[in-house]
């Protein structure tokens, strides 16, 4: 039994599929269309890792009857943590120096998580942040499979000295502890492919309720590395597979990789069942070469070319350095880079890797260390890394707040409309900027919000007031009187009511809302939900968070019985003319059931959407932006939706407000106005230019209760 683990073998085809697997994921994140797949790069490297670290355990497990779980740590952490900690400073540095200050502070926050291997973790959460969808990717975030790979090798090596040797920390806990036995073995295979089969079901239904949560999930990706282990461990019964069939399974192996690769496309349920044919094809490469000198035939001949061999050695740096390189470029020229750029950065960034290689990584890893000094290199680097990133933010945060000035003032203008409309006009500041705009003007130098502020120019409701991910009804329902005053469980004598209803278009109105409130004695009550768009409309009867929310939000004003309904969505993203007629009718009806429910219902139209140039955030910041550069133009679709829902307004006998003269002259929309940044991504209002409209928002809305 010991003679099957005690002697691991150096593999050259191992080495060539460390570089079909990088060089997959570094050509498919360069964008060559025909290796859309190319993601499944990663799988493969989490089947080999899971297939090598165990081997090397069971190896120390078969020498010496035990597991030295700090020798363990030291070998990885002179293996990960010089070539990871460089990447992660160089890559501050380069972001500190060629991308804006928002851009630059997020991937310094990035780092850090990152260099405390929860990379995956901080990423989970930005994708299921709704504000956090459209932003670009961070530069740092290929280290979110280093750090799931690190988080299994943190809680593995504990398992499999436990279950095969029954010792914890080297100290027996059980008779006959410190042996490998075939009962052992058993029991850790078993242990093995009961956690690959738990991860797996729980991968696969989370792909299908939340794929970002499911793709960066340390427990939904833990079956893969997990089916290398087990390939480890099962080596004695693999071996006795005919070798004929093995090696023909090489073939199979590669080809199922190439599938991937060019089948599968971003929009691949993934992982989950889907990734069964990459991480099933490499295991089944591994396995083709177990005996010694089957390395060498069939597909394992070409695997273990010098070309691929010499990329295979170098494929964790060049794994490290090729994102940073592709992504910093990108957003410093402020667009997509074509294929050629990007294939010549990868050869940058490949060259940079073989010097790392060569004059950083191999001397690190062949010094010779005492313990001490092994023991301290994670902390030491880690340290390293989070004193750079401080330094980083704490200089972007010093010069952002000295930068910071009070918001110009929006002035109203003068508000006309139809009998129940109230159209503004555009606002002279709107007309100010446009005008600026079409000269060239330059960006003005301080603008409110900062832009490292930009992204959190989003009011909060008092807490426990407004719903959270996950929620299907409010724990309170909270009546608010102004922007600092403290919400009530119940109205205040006197106060008439505003329920407001919709999803985050409704919420970014809050600040105006308030303002008005806290000055003419109304009351506000958010029933809004942010994400949670006008999909209620196209398809009703769900069961889903949203329109559970809704089901619950629809009772609870008609308990409230309001003296006015104000009502917002996202309207825009449904493309087809059959849901847009679907919106327009479950709008109505929405209408005509609140006007049952309260004395006045007011329709806000959508704000105009500027998908046409980059986020505020990165053009208004942009090398040689000016004010034309980050103004977008008001389309004809938008027309259509506003028509349709003052059409509504009209059928019903009810108000409705159009915020278009707020945003836009002469068919020109800015991203900032005035000395006030307006659109906090393509589609949303800031905190700041929303309190800004408030004179005019509230002069609109008086307007629109008297259709």
């Amino acid at each position: 039994m010991i003679g099957v683990y005690d002697n691991p073998r150096h593999r050259d085809d191992l080495q060539g599929l460390r570089a079909i697997a990088v060089l997959l994921v570094a050509l498919d994140h360069a964008g060559v269309g025909f290796l859309a797949g190319g993601y499944v790069g990663v799988d493969v490297f989490f089947v080999l890792s899971g297939y090598l670290i165990t081997q090397l355990l069971l190896a120390e497990a078969a020498r010496s009857g035990r597991v030295s779980l700090v020798n363990f740590y030291i070998r990885r952490a002179r293996r990960i943590l010089p070539a990871a900690a460089l990447t992660l400073i160089a890559t501050d540095v380069a972001a500190y120096y060629l991308l804006n200050q928002v851009r630059a502070l997020q991937t310094m926050k990035d780092s850090v998580w990152a260099a405390l291997f929860g990379a995956n973790i901080n990423y989970a959460r930005q994708a299921t942040d709704y504000f956090a969808q459209g932003e670009p990717p961070s530069p740092l975030l290929h280290f979110w499979s280093l750090s799931i790979e690190e988080q299994f090798y943190f809680v593995w090596p504990t398992v499999l000295a436990l279950v095969l040797l029954g010792t914890l920390a080297g100290v027996r806990i059980r008779r006959g502890g410190g042996r490998i036995t075939g009962a052992g073995v058993a029991r850790l295979l078993a242990v093995s492919l009961l956690a690959a089969a738990a991860s797996f079901t729980y991968a696969h239904h989370l792909v299908n309720v939340d794929r970002a949560g499911a793709y960066f999930s340390s427990l939904g990706r833990a079956w893969e590395l997990a089916l290398g282990a087990s390939l480890a461990i099962g080596i004695r019964w693999v071996c006795q597979v005919p070798g004929a069939v093995r090696l023909a399974a090489g073939w199979v192996g590669l080809g199922c990789i190439a599938v991937a690769a060019a089948t599968y496309t971003s929009s691949t349920p993934f992982p989950g069942a889907a990734a069964l044919l990459p991480t099933v094809g490499a295991a089944l490469v591994i396995a083709a070469g177990l005996r010694e000198g089957e390395e060498r035939r069939h597909a394992g001949r070409v695997l273990g070319l010098l070309p691929l061999r010499y990329v295979g050695d170098r494929s964790y740096t060049f794994y490290l350095w090729h994102w940073p390189f592709l992504v910093v470029a990108a957003e410093y020229e402020g667009h997509k880079l074509p294929l050629a750029a990007s294939l010549l950065l990868l050869a940058i960034a490949f060259t940079l890797s073989i010097a790392t290689y060569r004059f950083y990584e191999n001397p690190i890893r062949r010094m010779r260390w005492k313990r001490p000094a092994g023991v301290l290199l994670w902390p030491v680097s880690a340290a390293v890394v989070l004193g750079v990133a401080s330094l980083g933010i704490g200089s972007i945060e010093t010069s952002a707040a000295s930068a910071q000035t009070p918001p110009a003032a929006v002035q109203p203008g003068i508000l006309v409309g139809s009998s129940n409309s109230a159209s503004p006009p555009a606002l002279p500041a709107v007309i100010a900027t446009v005008n600026a705009a079409k000269k060239g003007a330059p960006i003005p130098k301080s603008l409110t919000p900062s832009f490292v502020n930009l992204q959190g120019d989003w009011l909060k409701f008092p807490k426990g007031c407004e719903p959270h991910d996950g929620q299907t009804q409010s724990a309170r329902i909270c009546y608010v009187s102004g922007p600092t005053a403290k919400a009530s469980s119940k109205p205040h004598a006197g106060h008439k009511t505003i329920v407001v209803l919709g999803d985050s278009h409704a919420h970014m109105w809050l600040p105006a809302l308030l303002a008005m409130a806290k000055k003419d004695g109304w009351e506000v009550v958010s029933l809004a939900k942010d994400s949670c768009d006008a999909d209620i409309f196209v398809n009703p009867g769900r069961s889903n968070e949203c329109h559970l929310w809704y089901d619950w939000a629809l009772k609870t004003i008609a308990k409230i019985k309001p003296d006015t309904v104000f009502i917002s969505f996202r309207y825009s993203g449904h493309t087809d003319s059959n849901s847009e007629l679907k919106i327009e009718n479950g709008l109505s009806s929405l209408t005509v059931w609140a006007k049952t429910v309260a004395n006045h219902v007011v329709l806000m139209a959508d704000i105009p959407y500027l998908n046409s140039i980059p986020l505020p955030v990165d053009c208004l910041q942009q090398k040689g932006a000016t004010l034309k550069t980050c103004t977008g133009t008001w389309s004809g679709s938008d027309l259509d939706l506003t028509n349709a829902l003052e059409a509504i307004a009209r059928l019903n006998k009810v108000g409705v407000i159009d915020p278009l003269g707020w945003f836009c002259y002469q068919g020109l929309c800015p991203e900032a106005i005035g000395h006030t940044i307006a659109y906090r991504d393509s589609h949303h209002v800031t905190k700041t230019y929303a309190t800004a409209l408030a004179p005019p928002f509230r002069a609109a809305f008086r307007a629109a209760l008297t259709p």
